[in-house]
């Protein structure tokens, strides 16, 4: 009788050893929902909060940022701007070139304007609309991808031989520029690699290349970007970022009605 039961016993316990075995290496195989696989296991939104470091200087920055537009590799126009960044939503865009000067364009959370000398009072646009060549409102105002986007892991694929998380980004305010992003960020150093940026209507509207780093006051941050239009064929913006510098920016310049006392 009891040698019986001792080996019914010793039959369950194998049994539950092997759910058990098999459960986790279920969960080793495929990682947490929304995860990427391996011991760390990052969220899709941990790698996205970590990929905007390199993306964007201290928690109040200037940069200067030069767009130069191209139409068959030829170039068609150049625009400088003076780029400030207050906090997590907070924009202030001067434009630099000699026939638009006075002009800036502010963004504070989900609102954007843009002010020109010649009207009264500043003009509400969108981050969609274009600022230069395929450079649009939000790519200059707007780089603090985590702040307008949910990220989903989706797999781990190389992007000229490195390592790479893939990620879907998915708007989650009204704020954000693109209503979806396909998104490539470097395994090792969390660096964005490329991006495929899409509309409400499903439509691929631009593919970006994160084609250069720089060391920059002890921190690695984005010198060049390339744009190309997935709608316009021929149509290619390389984004240029120098002169990153840590700077203390008065509340006063992140106020539209403050704007026409800035030029």
């Amino acid at each position: 009788m009891f040698n019986l039961m001792e080996k019914m016993m010793y039959k369950q316990s194998r049994y539950f050893a092997f759910v058990i075995a098999l459960t986790t290496g279920f969960a080793r195989m495929f990682g947490q929902a929304g995860s990427e696989p391996g011991a760390s296991k990052l969220t899709g939104d941990e790698i996205l909060q970590l990929s905007d470091q390199s993306r964007n200087g201290w928690s109040s920055y200037s940069v200067t940022t030069t767009i130069l537009n191209y139409e068959d590799s030829e170039l068609k126009e150049e625009g400088v701007f003076d780029v400030s960044v207050k906090g997590l939503d907070k924009t202030l865009v001067k434009f630099m070139n000699a026939d638009v000067k006075g002009q800036y364009l502010l963004m504070v959370d989900d609102d954007m304007w843009i002010y020109m000398p010649n009207t009264r009072k500043p003009i509400r646009i969108t981050p969609l609309q274009r600022l230069m060549g395929n450079a649009s409102n939000g790519d200059v105002a707007r780089t603090r991808y985590a702040e307008d986007y949910a990220a989903k892991f989706l797999r781990e694929e190389p992007v000229n031989g490195k390592p790479c998380y893939v990620l879907e980004l998915n708007a989650k305010r009204d704020g954000a520029t693109y209503k979806r992003i396909d998104y490539w960020v470097e395994k090792e150093t969390k660096r964005p690699k490329k991006a495929e940026m899409y509309l409400i209507s499903g439509k691929h509207y631009k593919s970006i290349v994160f084609d250069r780093y720089e060391e920059t006051a002890g921190r690695t941050l984005l010198a060049q970007m390339t744009i190309t239009d997935r709608l316009r064929e021929g149509r290619t913006t390389v984004m240029k970022y120098a002169s990153y510098a840590e700077k203390q920016l008065p509340e006063k310049y992140f106020n539209k009605d403050y704007l026409e006392k800035l030029h």
